[in-house]
């Protein structure tokens, strides 16, 4: 059965419904140390990447025909991104609950910040996906510059904290990949907003 376009775009914004769900259920697993949101978000994050090669395959055809198209040749591609740093980070918080891991509060409170700001940008990267709004990609843009910033200054402040003995070495890796990949996720939401920026 040949999709329409309008099902096709609904697919792809359904990746990004469901890339954000499973940044809900990460957040959880971090506040909670709940391995059942955990494995839920793993499952889900295997069926996400597992439909992205049948959709871009399916846009790219469309856009050889239609260059309006274009523009989301590269959608799924940042959402399969987004997916991939969503595993590394459950991958962290695996080896944390696993091992018992403990964060200081003001770790807790700078993850706990930056998840949440995440889920929202990652919402309305989504949304643009639908909508070409120049509000909604100026936010997402605008967001993407105050995570990068948070993180470089959060790492800053805990490699300060780590000198001065107030934080374990062990605690300090995971504490640090966890911060990359959260400005690696919010760089692609960048990067789909630029897409349709064009």
């Amino acid at each position: 059965m040949i999709e329409t376009w309008t099902e096709l775009v609904h697919k792809m914004h359904a990746m990004g419904t469901n890339t954000g769900e499973c940044m809900a259920l990460l957040q959880k697993a971090f506040i909670y140390s709940d391995r059942d949101s955990l494995d839920l978000c793993t499952a889900q994050l295997s069926a996400i990447k597992a439909g992205v090669p049948k959709i871009l395959k399916k846009v790219a055809e469309t856009a050889r025909h239609d260059h309006t198209k274009k523009i989301y040749t590269e959608i799924p591609n940042h959402f399969l991104e987004i997916c991939d740093n969503l595993e590394i980070l459950a991958g962290m918080l695996k080896k944390k609950i696993d091992e018992n891991i403990l964060f200081s509060d003001r770790a807790i409170t700078e993850v706990s910040f930056l998840s949440q700001s995440l889920l929202e940008i990652l919402n309305a990267a989504t949304d643009l996906v639908l909508v070409k709004n120049p509000i909604l990609i100026r936010y997402v843009q605008e967001s993407e510059a105050m995570v990068g910033k948070a993180t470089t200054e959060y790492a800053t402040r805990h490699e300060e904290r780590l000198i001065e003995g107030l934080c374990l070495p062990v605690s300090s890796s995971v504490f640090l990949k966890i911060l990359e990949t959260l400005e690696g996720i919010a760089r692609e939401a960048k990067s789909i907003a630029e897409s349709m920026s064009k």
